[in-house]
């Protein structure tokens, strides 16, 4: 299936999902309004290909060697290869420097190797009914392995850590592996992410998400998948508050005010 076939394709994803930590009303709007294809978006795209289907790439991207991108030659150029992303000669370098990185790696490279890359899942959610889907980067039955690729600043332990919190890695990860056991009929047993630094050297880590973090994620994107339930039966969708809410300020604040009044 092509990548915008299964984006055509009826399901509530983990890209819009996720907005719903947010609140509904985000993540409506992430339903009707596609994010931008901004620059970060292309190259990870790129690295996503080049490192898990590579025999696509070329078919997908193309380098652009003229300088700014603008004028009747970028025009051409860019009706010439309508329907590629097209990267400049520094970010192709960065996007082949990066993928060549994970590669090179013994560890990311040999949980990569044997796996089914960008594989569409559809399932019906048995706690709500709703029909979801996912894309996962690497799932391999055989080893009953879910892996994500990621690019991240740093991948210190506790750096990454605190990313995957805040931008919901885990959960991603627990979607997809509700994929996995309603859709493709086995449970993963091991959840992996392969972080890569974007900055030289590009260092690789492996990481797996332990099962206590993974049944917590399961059930708070069993929550989340409830409210999309529960807003589409309603035809409702609020904002994060609907009431009065008091201003938590931080609390060095209260010694800024003690010393101001005196």
């Amino acid at each position: 299936m092509s990548a915008a076939d299964y984006f055509a394709a009826d399901g509530v994803n983990w890209s819009t999902l996720k907005a719903m930590r947010d609140s509904p009303k985000a993540y409506r709007y992430a339903c009707d309004n596609p994010r931008a294809d901004t620059l970060p978006f292309m190259l990870g795209r790129a690295v996503h290909t080049a490192v898990l289907t590579p025999a696509w790439f070329d078919a997908e991207f193309v380098e652009w060697d003229g300088g700014d991108r603008r004028g009747k030659e970028w025009a051409a150029f860019k009706e010439a290869h309508a329907g590629k992303t097209i990267l400049k000669a520094d970010e192709m370098a960065l996007v082949n420097d990066i993928a060549s990185a994970v590669l090179a790696d013994p560890v990311a490279a040999a949980l990569i190797a044997d796996g089914d890359a960008e594989q569409p899942i559809f399932w019906r959610d048995p706690g709500t009914g709703l029909m979801c889907k996912a894309r996962a980067d690497i799932v391999d039955k055989s080893r009953l392995l879910l892996l994500d690729l990621k690019t991240t600043k740093s991948i210190d332990p506790r750096r990454f850590g605190n990313e995957c919190a805040r931008l919901g890695y885990h959960l991603q990860m627990a979607h997809y592996a509700a994929g996995c056991l309603h859709g493709l009929g086995w449970a993963p047993q091991a959840h992996i992410l392969v972080a890569v630094e974007k900055d030289q050297p590009h260092d690789v880590g492996v990481f797996e998400i332990p099962p206590a973090n993974r049944e917590l994620a399961a059930e708070e994107v069993a929550s989340l998948l409830e409210r999309v339930r529960e807003c589409r039966e309603a035809n409702r969708w609020p904002g994060r508050f609907e009431s009065v809410q008091l201003l938590q300020l931080p609390a060095y604040i209260e010694g800024e005010l003690e010393f101001s009044y005196e």
